[in-house]
């Protein structure tokens, strides 16, 4: 099938006012703070870690994040960065490995780990060429479809208030985050463009407005936080790098990085265009060397966060410009923790209903990628069909794995990582070598 896309950047480049840009950034901000902040919150209190250190790791993990979505948009030099309008955040998938490492191990541990990983992942990326061609439409499809289905029950739970809340599933929480989610998808359809476009910021606005009637804002946090704090490079001491904590953080890394590619293709889906593989792969080298920072300055791996890829196509603004806000935003929040503060107040009931929207619109986009295949040809049905009932198996019903060593457990436990490695090994299977494509959902 002839690709119908066009080449990635050019797409991008659309000048915007400052003002416009802010509140675009602004938005952007709102979406990745709910995951930025989750992993270094699960991550301290799994490791038994104070208050002040906990307040420590977020304003860490917001600087490098800011610092890592500016490496990628705007790049350095011709061979590090993607220059693509994605927002890079805390990554889920290396999270047990981190609290594994940390608890027997030390956070000296965790942190060397991540810098041996990234400069694993950095090397990769030289023959990184090779990994790409097996991730033809077929596979990529399959991965995107279950990424928004895996995320979905993630946004329910926070409409319903958000998992170990004390008024989890409540009436208050349930219709707040319904009427958010409603009034975005109202403002879509009958708002003229700018209330379109900036239909999420209005309706988390509104929402936590409404919210704090009901007692759901805590501005006890903001009271709390510091004005200002410097993120100091190896506050823990200096990194360790022990064998097992690095090989363990690898492979959970190389699964992040699967999650990324996939990423690539989602913002082609929703913006006719076509990455090549060579700005792929200056994405993940740009990754990789943000991950590098990240372990200095005592942070956790990035990922690209697919609900701001969704959120570009809800406001039909896909500058770079509008990230580069975004990032430089991220900056500030980690050098002053009293704004943070402000940013996080949003109740989760509220952010419920904008993720609920915005992980549809990823579901939508591989739906979109495997109604390009002709399922009549290339045992595509085989194939497809097979690799989704595995991968939502394994992210459903993780269970079966508890008897396993743990960690293979937390591996095959993945949903993402088993409807890659499944859709994978069946191409190769029943296509072989035709299976294998140069582009990775061009046939």
């Amino acid at each position: 099938m002839k690709s119908d896309h066009t080449p990635a950047g050019d797409a991008f480049g659309e000048k915007i006012s400052l003002g416009k840009n802010i509140i675009l950034g602004l938005q952007h901000l709102l979406v990745m703070c709910p995951g930025t902040i989750a992993v270094p919150l699960i991550m301290a209190s799994a490791l038994e870690l104070d208050a002040e250190t906990t307040a420590f790791l977020i304003s860490a993990n917001f600087l490098t994040s800011g610092i890592l979505t500016l490496i990628h948009v705007l790049g350095i030099g011709s061979h590090v960065g993607a220059k693509l309008p994605i927002i890079l955040g805390s990554s889920f998938a290396p999270l047990a490995p981190m609290i594994v490492i940390g608890q027997n191990y030390g956070l000296a541990a965790v942190f060397g780990s991540i810098i041996a990983s990234a400069i694993a992942i950095f090397i990769l990326t030289f023959f990184m060429d090779k990994v790409l061609v097996l991730f033809p439409r077929n596979v990529i499809g399959c991965f995107v479809a279950l990424m928004g289905i895996s995320l979905a029950p993630t946004a329910i739970r926070d409409l319903a208030g958000g998992p170990g809340a004390p008024d989890f599933g409540s009436v208050e929480n349930i219709i707040l985050g319904t009427l958010v989610m409603v009034s975005i998808l109202l403002m879509q359809r009958f708002g003229n463009s700018f209330i379109s476009a900036f239909s999420l910021l209005i309706g988390i606005v509104a929402g936590t407005v409404i919210g704090s009637f009901f007692g759901m804002v805590n501005f006890a946090s903001v009271e709390q936080a510091k004005w200002f704090q410097m993120v100091t490079p190896f506050r823990f001491g200096a990194p360790e790098f022990k064998l097992v904590p690095i090989a363990l953080m690898t492979v959970f890394c190389i699964i992040n990085i699967i999650q990324c590619i996939g990423v690539y293709s989602v913002l082609d889906e929703i913006s006719g265009t076509e990455t090549p593989n060579e700005q792929r792969i200056n994405g993940i080298r740009a990754q990789s060397i943000g991950q590098m920072i990240s372990g200095v300055f005592n942070s956790v791996p990035s990922t690209m966060f697919n609900e701001n890829i969704s959120l570009l196509d809800l406001t039909k603004v896909k500058s770079r410009s509008v990230i580069v806000t975004s990032g430089i935003m991220m900056i500030a929040l980690g050098i002053f923790p009293k704004f943070s503060a402000v940013v996080t107040m949003v109740p989760k009931s509220v952010l419920g209903g904008v993720t609920l929207v915005l992980f549809g619109i990823i579901t939508a986009s591989g739906i979109s990628m495997l109604s390009g295949l002709d399922f009549s040809k290339d045992n595509n049905f085989t194939i497809v069909g097979t690799s989704l009932a595995i991968g939502v198996g394994g992210n459903f019903a993780s269970e079966i794995f508890t008897q396993l060593p743990s960690t293979l457990s937390m591996i095959l436990s993945n949903g993402l990582f088993m409807v890659s490695i499944s859709a994978i090994l069946l191409n190769l299977l029943f296509n072989g070598k035709k299976g294998l494509s140069r582009k990775s959902l061009s046939d």
